[in-house]
């Protein structure tokens, strides 16, 4: 099982100046590499006899460019991270051709700085040793790791100047065997994203939504106008541009950090989680809710309870795209097909229920996703209530994560239907205590 780790590095100024020519001549790799496959595509477009270029093809150009007077700089890096980032663009290609991304682009000095190691490393305590490097790397190792099982290494270089140094680790075990899905409404969640809240839980827990970038917007757009007034090549832009990227490594930072707590604690709690498959990139084009959706990360937020699932045994089920979760009424089944997307509560015209919309959808995902599997769904009919407390939402607010329980609640519906009063839904205090069945 492949499992990776990251570290801060801090090397001295020589190391530094040795990781820039490292940075520098992949950069010079990938960049003619990308020339001669476009040069190529544009002389042989038109025969279809010829065929496009591949790593071996451009590895050859690498060779004909260390002969060369000008280029005699490409043998201080080491010459199996050039080979790397030759695989690297030849599998951008790939991905191209199979519509997964985008058509790679050149490298550029100022962006993200990065080269890769397969082998000839070592560690000793908090020092790391590359090739034609010589002196060690300090390391900030803040927790332990099988060092002889290290397959491969990257060295990176963010835009405010940090060092990390990012491991991959083959302990060659297999992933833990996959514990069964049931219908316990304890052991099996639904989950529903949003903008408002970031997460609804079908056992009537909402995750609100932090939005940090919506909090250091304003920041964000100061130092970018102040970036944008100083002179092209000066220090001062220079040191402009690092303000901005701070910024925006912070937002990041932070993102990071709320959904991995957010992740680890749903597969902590629970053995089957059930989420939707989404066309995020389609929600995107909507221009007024592109920048709310890109915000929200729901793509990495998914990511990431897939992979803590599998590394614990536990089981991810996504439903289809088009599953109409929101629409369809849990307790009978009825369709609202009228539904729009500023009605955040409904009454059922069949039942007559009153249903908080993504509640609701998150009890319809989870009752998909065991359909899907072959179960029976959980039932509507909760029976008599307590409030009990809930370790997922205490664990949330150990972390300073806004949670908080929320219900269908059928005592409010005459006053809904009446619209004397709405069901408040908006942030409020961390709240310890669920709705649990005690029938």
């Amino acid at each position: 099982m492949l499992t990776a780790y990251k570290f801060r590095l801090y090397p001295d100024k020589k190391q530094q100046e040795i990781f820039s020519k490292y940075f520098g001549c992949n950069r010079v790799a990938w960049n003619k590499a990308l020339e001669l496959r476009e040069e190529y595509y544009k002389d042989h477009k038109n025969d279809s006899s010829k065929k496009g270029l591949n790593y071996y093809d451009t590895a050859k150009l690498i060779k004909e460019l260390k002969q060369k007077e000008e280029y005699k700089w490409l043998k201080e890096a080491n010459s199996q991270s050039l080979q790397q980032t030759l695989m690297d663009l030849d599998k951008a290609f790939k991905a191209f051709f199979r519509r997964i991304s985008k058509y790679p682009n050149y490298k550029k000095k100022s962006n993200r700085q990065s080269f890769r190691i397969p082998q000839h490393f070592n560690f000793t305590d908090n020092l790391l040793y590359l090739p034609k490097l010589g002196k060690g790397i300090k390391m900030e190792v803040h927790r332990e790791f099988p060092r002889e099982k290290v397959k491969q290494l990257t060295i990176t270089k963010t835009p405010t100047d940090k060092y990390f140094v990012s491991l991959v680790v083959d302990d060659r075990e297999e992933a833990p065997q996959k514990v069964q899905t049931t219908s316990d409404p304890k052991k099996t969640v639904g989950i529903d994203v949003g903008l408002k809240d970031f997460a609804v839980l079908s056992n009537g827990i909402k995750i609100s939504n932090p939005k940090y970038l919506q909090r250091s917007e304003k920041l964000l757009k100061s130092r970018q106008r102040m970036l944008s007034r100083k002179q092209k090549g000066s220090k001062n832009r220079n040191k402009a541009r690092i303000r901005v990227a701070k910024t925006h490594e912070k937002i990041s930072n932070q993102k990071n950090d709320f959904i991995h707590k957010v992740s680890t604690a749903i597969i902590k709690q629970f053995d089957t989680v059930v989420i939707e498959t989404l066309n995020i990139k389609g929600m995107k084009r909507n221009r007024n809710m592109a920048k709310a959706i890109g915000n929200a990360s729901w793509g990495r937020f998914f990511q990431s309870l897939k992979y803590k699932a599998d590394k614990q045994g536990k089981n991810v089920i996504e439903i289809g795209m088009f599953e109409k979760s929101s629409k369809t009424c849990h307790p009978c089944g009825y369709v609202n097909k009228g539904l729009t997307l500023s009605q955040r509560e409904w009454i059922c015209e069949n039942c007559n229920a009153h249903l908080n919309r993504d509640l609701n959808a998150s009890e319809d995902i989870r009752d998909f996703g065991l359909k899907q599997v072959g179960l029976d769904p959980i039932p509507s009919d909760r029976g008599e209530y307590k409030p009990v407390e809930n370790p997922l939402t205490a664990e949330l607010a150990k972390m300073n994560i806004k949670a908080r329980s929320t219900s269908h609640d059928p005592e409010k519906q005459e006053l809904y239907a009446m619209r004397k009063l709405k069901l408040s839904i908006g942030a409020g205090s961390p709240s310890i205590y669920w709705w649990e069945d005690v029938t």
